[in-house]
């Protein structure tokens, strides 16, 4: 009778931990959301006004929009790819001007650094803090510190791209431009999530490898500066040309004037999960600085 007592108590064990162990990941992702909140409402405005103030002067450039596009042409094909401009962007249209102004040069490169210091924060950033004792004498498995962090930064990035979509269609619905419609403007700033996420985990990845923030935060940005620019130039300089797949940015797109590329948009989904497990595999193995 004691021993089958026993094994009940242990298959009722089990599950009990695994509840638990759930209750303390959804705990520490809803605390940190909670924590960001914030900066999720700074780094959205921020965004959204630039978006805002590209779209109020739209049918101001739209008067010159051929113009412009013959302006434009006339720089050296190297100026435009760095800046977003790729061959066969319409100026004259709201989607071809806002993706050259705000979604294939700005909001991606100024929104990768949120995941990125965000991610940094989460090991490196607690560790010289002093708090990282605390946070694993809750218990709290090494992992959910990496998971719960990465998903509060995934969630809190949806946050900002919800801002910087309404400061972008709201606009343009008051301003009678209906040719930038409420799926161009979702498509826009959801293909940001996967390619920030991107280097956010890259940011988590050596935030477990290294104990300085610093580090965790300056090679996921060099990382970022380079991708973009072999992206941008492989266009042009025959050179960098064959280094294009190995940049994130090749497999971005513009969604506002193409539409989401679900295939791109989930393999670099894949790739930021991919090292996510990578650092809570590291994370598990190294000593802490205490």
């Amino acid at each position: 009778m004691s021993a089958s007592t026993g094994q009940g108590s242990a298959f009722a064990a089990k599950p009990n931990r695994t509840a638990r162990s759930r209750g303390t990941l959804s705990a520490l992702t809803l605390h940190t959301v909670r924590l960001r909140i914030r900066s999720v409402v700074i780094w959205g405005v921020a965004l959204g006004l630039l978006s805002l103030v590209t779209v109020a002067t739209f049918p101001a450039m739209e008067e010159q929009g051929q113009q412009l596009n013959d302006l434009i042409e006339s720089y050296p094909p190297e100026m435009r790819e760095a800046f977003g401009i790729g061959e066969g962007t319409d100026l004259t249209t709201i989607e071809g001007y806002m993706a050259s102004q705000v979604f294939n040069f700005m909001a991606p490169l100024a929104l990768a650094f949120f995941p990125i210091l965000a991610s940094s924060a989460a090991i490196a950033g607690a560790e010289e803090r002093g708090t990282m004792d605390v946070l694993l004498g809750a218990p709290l498995p090494r992992w959910q510190l990496v998971a719960g962090n990465f998903i509060a930064t995934a969630i809190s990035l949806l946050g900002i791209l919800v801002i910087l979509g309404l400061f972008t269609w709201v606009p343009a619905k008051l301003m009678d431009i209906e040719a930038l419609s409420v799926r161009e403007a979702a498509g826009a700033v959801l293909n940001l999530w996967p390619l920030c996420l991107f280097f956010g985990a890259l940011g988590m990845l050596c935030s477990a490898i290294f104990h300085r923030r610093v580090l965790a935060t300056s090679i996921p940005g060099a990382a970022l500066a380079a991708m973009y620019f072999v992206n941008a130039l492989g266009n042009t300089v025959e050179n960098l040309e064959n280094a294009q797949p190995f940049s994130v940015f090749h497999y971005y797109g513009s969604a506002i004037e193409n539409g989401i590329e679900w295939a791109d948009f989930a393999g670099v989904t894949a790739v930021a999960i991919l090292f996510v497990l990578l650092a809570a595999i590291v994370f598990r193995r190294r000593d802490i600085y205490t």
